[in-house]
């Protein structure tokens, strides 16, 4: 069982604390089952840190859904995408049928090796006063290298809270240019940091990054994020009661 931020905030002031130590993050694991489909299987991550309280319950300060698909079963690729809510069905074009691309499958040189599934994780959460640790970037490299043992990462980087411009007929043509500017630019942060998970564009949907776990790249990304686990910060009770609680499962 692990306690929410508000419920360490509670126990805290119990215990006639001021501030709070989390450390040791780790990832723990529960299949969300919302897909029929043979070749999907939707699961959701919890990242969670020990509490520097005797006896306290570990807390759940991250999140990330994610899917994982098998390739050659009989379902088509883009049903399996469609019956997710989010955008998944935008990595659609990637697959022909039950396979990649011939041109996703070059690029990644999956033709080379056994590649049974793609993993596509979708959005990755951290609680406000944790943000600025590379707890996000660990949970991915970990999640992939924990459920993905050889395969394909597809995903795509577009920040979950933005919109994009409304184009109604009394909208503001400059407005509009600044909204498409500022997203463009949000994209592009996100996907140089998702890089840092190993994670490069697809050559044939420059909006898409993709990645192969049969070679380097998230080893080296895995190397590179090893600080991480020794990630330790005190919050106070204010920043515990003010932070926003992980996604839940079915939410």
């Amino acid at each position: 069982m692990s306690l929410s931020l508000a419920a360490l905030a509670d126990l805290a002031e119990e215990e006639g604390r001021d501030t709070v130590e989390l450390f040791a993050p780790r990832v723990q694991f529960r299949s969300v089952g919302h897909s029929d489909l043979d070749a999907c299987l939707d699961w959701f991550a919890e990242l969670v840190m020990t509490v520097d309280i005797d006896d306290a319950d570990d807390v759940i300060v991250g999140s990330l859904d994610f899917t994982v698909i098998r390739l050659g079963t009989a379902d088509p690729i883009a049903l399996c995408l469609d019956q997710f809510d989010g955008d998944h069905e935008i990595l659609a074009g990637l697959f022909d049928g039950n396979q990649l691309t011939e041109q996703v499958e070059e690029q990644f040189e999956t033709l080379t090796v056994v590649t049974e599934a793609v993993l596509i994780p979708n959005i990755a959460f951290v609680t406000e006063p944790l943000r600025g640790h590379d707890l996000g970037l660990w949970l991915v490299a970990e999640t992939i290298h924990r459920m993905l043992p050889t395969g394909m990462v597809l995903t795509w980087p577009y920040p979950a809270d933005c919109t994009g411009p409304d184009p109604g007929p009394d909208s503001d043509p400059d407005a509009d240019s600044a909204q498409i500017t500022a997203l463009d630019s949000a994209i592009g942060r996100l996907a140089d940091h998702f890089g840092r998970c190993g994670l490069t564009p697809v050559e044939s949907a420059p909006w898409a990054l993709g990645m192969s776990t049969t070679f380097e790249a998230l080893p080296v990304a895995r190397s590179r994020l090893g600080a991480v686990r020794s990630t330790a910060v005190s919050l106070t009770l204010e920043q515990l009661r003010a932070a926003s609680e992980p996604p839940a499962p079915d939410e």
